[in-house]
């Protein structure tokens, strides 16, 4: 059985958004852009996590305002809107992180471990047709080399 790489504060690592390289990655070189991609799934978990902190603070603020029954203009501003829109941003970016590692993994399960595509469907749960996105996903960005956003905005 092969064995398990250590992740998060098992690597040495600080938890979430540490993108710092740990002494393990030295021997992993062929993954090592797969771990960086899993890295920037973690700091984009960081960043929509704060985010959402951000928003909840606004709906109880927005829930203290309206009890009394302020008339619904008063209900808007521009720090709630600001919240809105970093929540939005920050769920795309956690979202497109995600796909990129997930279509990263996706290709090297075909190309590297020799699944086949209705194989790689089966054991996902997903449809052929989205397997077969991602995996080509994951080898355009796989030749054009490490063009993955990077971790911290």
């Amino acid at each position: 059985m092969p064995s398990q790489r250590p992740t998060g504060r098992a690597a040495g690592t600080t938890g979430a958004g540490d993108t710092t390289p740990c002494k393990a990655d030295a021997p992993y070189g062929e993954l090592a852009e797969f771990y960086q991609l899993i890295d920037t799934v973690l700091a984009r978990c960081q960043d929509f996590q704060s985010a959402l902190a951000s928003v909840e603070d606004s709906l109880v603020e927005l829930r203290a305002i309206r009890r009394p029954g302020p008339p619904p203009v008063v209900l808007g501003g521009y720090a709630r809107q600001a919240a809105w829109a970093d929540f939005s941003a920050a769920f795309r970016a956690l979202n497109g992180a995600v796909t990129l590692a997930r279509a990263e993994g996706y290709r090297a399960a075909v190309d590297d471990g020799g699944l086949t595509l209705t194989e790689l469907a089966r054991v996902a749960g997903h449809s052929r047709q989205q397997v077969t996105r991602l995996v080509n996903r994951g080898r355009d960005s796989h030749r054009a080399g490490p063009q993955h956003p990077t971790p911290g905005r």
